[in-house]
């Protein structure tokens, strides 16, 4: 089990399960799990669909340093992140 199956463990009720993940670090890194689909990006905006959210990441300089099936990670000056329901 990884470190964030066992934050997710000490932070969810027995049963329930999180759809996607998000590691902010100081502003600067985001890390995203629970991709389905990249919506839109740029240096300044970029929104990703999750399993029944959208998430829209809102900063300067922006640019994905890692991209797979399911996962990303983003740099630059990140000032805000917002999760809308679907």
């Amino acid at each position: 089990m990884g470190m964030l199956d066992e934050i997710e463990k000490m932070m969810l009720d027995v049963g329930a399960s999180a759809n996607y993940r998000l590691i902010n670090l100081g502003g600067k890194s985001l890390y995203i799990e629970g991709i389905k689909q990249v919506v839109s990006f740029g240096s300044n905006e970029m929104q990703f669909q999750l399993k029944k959210t959208l998430l829209v990441v809102s900063g300067e300089n922006l640019k994905v340093k890692y991209l797979d099936k399911f996962t990303c990670v983003l740099r630059g000056e990140i000032f805000s992140i917002c999760v809308k329901k679907q």
